[in-house]
């Protein structure tokens, strides 16, 4: 019988080890389900919370901040597959007030220096002076909650593509496809709630595909954005990646909760379940004298005759509910809320409604003038986020047989 001398033990031990060294520092792919202990490159405003939570800029007005990983990525050589990507993170903008600023740019550039770079509409990326410029080298995705002339902006809702200048050469209001209702349905970027996005970019077929879907959606299979663009001349050898955001005259908290990269295949997914949460923000954005809650009622009014009132359930559920339900509750918030008090409904009737042994009276909500403070135009800062589910589930679990929010009647 013969045995394995020690010494190729040691060898066979010693390149596992650094195998296994090596595949956990590929600085060409990684994850972060939250940032806590992350290898990132901060600048400006920028900063990670102490349970990993990622904040671009806060309420301070006009300025930036930057988060790049920290090694720099190994793109461009003789084949053009070597050029392909592929990245998913997840993001959540609360403005400070009505007024928003300015947004979020996904960017692979040369350099994580922007001294001299502009904020607001420049994303702390360029400047009057560089901007256009081929040797910027610059590819960003902008998640753009303004609307600026100058860069022949579609609206103060979009995602844009930007190769060396803040003039995008594709854009579309944000919006993801939903499989089941067959069509596309309205992102608003600035409202309080996580939003994933997937850009994704094919060298061999020099296409690249943006996708975009609230928490907890799985990712569409339809991109918003499908361009055909050879990025051979702007992705130099060695490239650093991350996100640039800035504010303007309005601020916005900008925030990214997770992130994942891959230079040589698909990025991995996400794990929503893993993502820390966003700081407790409770501070009346309203007009001085108006009471909050009406500001409150007047934004999920707003949401709701957009065809959007989902939009203002509390982000830290990550949408985990049946939206029929929490349509129910909120629409049930409102006629509670009703200005005359002969109309709102009694606790039993709120019971039965919540229960599904009475319909729920939408004409009553449909006469809209008689809710609300709607000659306000001031919407409430979707920090203001409508928590009635887990309130009203507190509320009534002892009176009812099962969780308002269950997984189905």
């Amino acid at each position: 019988m013969t045995t394995t001398p020690k010494p190729v033990h040691f060898l066979l031990l010693l390149y596992v080890c650094l195998k296994t060294l090596v595949l956990a520092q590929d600085e060409n792919q990684f994850i972060y389900n939250g940032f806590r202990g992350a290898n990132l490159h901060l600048d400006g405003l920028a900063q990670i919370h102490p349970d990993g939570l990622l904040q671009l800029t806060n309420t301070s007005e006009k300025q930036s901040g930057h988060a790049f990983y920290q090694l720099p990525i190994k793109f461009n050589d003789s084949l053009p597959q070597a050029l392909s990507f592929s990245t998913n993170f997840v993001f959540i903008m609360v403005p400070e007030n009505t007024a928003n600023g300015h947004g979020i740019a996904f960017t692979i550039s040369p350099s994580t220096n922007f001294t001299g770079a502009f904020t607001t509409d420049f994303f702390g990326l360029l400047n009057s002076t560089n901007n256009g410029l081929a040797s910027n080298h610059l590819l960003a995705i902008e998640l753009d909650n303004n609307e600026n002339e100058q860069f022949n902006d579609i609206d103060n809702n979009h995602v844009g593509i930007d190769v060396n200048n803040l003039t995008s050469i594709d854009s579309a209001t944000a919006s993801y496809y939903s499989s089941r209702e067959g069509k596309n349905t309205t992102l608003t970027l600035v409202s309080g709630n996580p939003i994933q996005v997937w850009i994704d970019y094919d060298g061999a077929e020099n296409l690249l595909n943006v996708t975009l879907a609230p928490i907890p959606s799985p990712k569409p299979n339809r991109p918003l954005l499908s361009t055909p663009i050879n990025l051979a001349p702007i992705l130099l050898d060695s490239m650093y990646v991350g996100f640039s955001s800035s504010t303007g005259a309005a601020a916005t908290n900008h925030y990214i909760l997770g992130w994942s990269f891959n230079k040589s295949g698909t990025s991995q997914s996400i794990e929503i379940s893993k993502l820390p949460s966003l700081p407790h923000q409770r501070k009346s954005r309203g007009k001085p004298g108006l009471p909050e809650e009406k500001v409150l009622i007047d934004w999920v009014i707003e949401n709701w005759k957009q065809g959007a009132i989902l939009e203002t359930s509390d982000p830290r559920l990550r949408g985990e509910y049946l939206k029929e339900e929490m349509e129910l509750v909120l629409k049930l918030g409102l006629f509670c809320s009703h200005p005359n008090a002969a109309v709102r409904p009694s606790m039993r009737q709120v019971v039965q409604y919540l229960d599904g042994d009475a319909l729920f009276p939408n004409d009553i909500l449909l006469d809209i003038t008689g809710i609300g403070t709607l000659g306000v135009r001031n919407e409430a800062s979707p920090e203001f986020v409508v928590s009635f589910p887990s309130s009203v589930l507190k509320g009534f679990h002892d009176s009812m047989s099962s969780s308002l929010l269950h997984s189905g009647r």
